[in-house]
């Protein structure tokens, strides 16, 4: 009985090594999440550099001309020069 259990020692010792080495907090598996998670947010942030480089040159464009401004004015928040008159028309008419 004692050759067995010095056989199986070793084994066991090495299979809650390569349990914990795979599932632990630290573990292979948790590995691989934490890669996907950062991949993830990588392509995120490239994301969101690319929105702020585009609002940047809109900033720019507005600052350098005016009639961009007005235009954004009139058409997002419906702003209209003292004195002007907007008409409304629907989209479709039925006869």
């Amino acid at each position: 009985m004692k050759l067995f259990s010095k056989n199986w020692g070793p084994v066991m010792v090495g299979l809650i090594i390569l349990y914990l080495m795979v599932t632990g907090n630290r573990g292979l598996w948790r590995l691989y999440q934490l890669q996907q998670e950062k991949q993830a947010l990588t392509t995120q942030i490239r994301q969101l550099q690319s929105d702020i480089q585009r609002y940047q040159e809109e900033v720019s464009a507005v600052g350098k001309n005016p009639a961009i401004l007005e235009k954004q004015a009139r058409e997002e928040l419906n702003l209209v020069r003292p004195g002007e008159v907007i008409y409304k028309f629907s989209g479709s008419q039925s006869h």
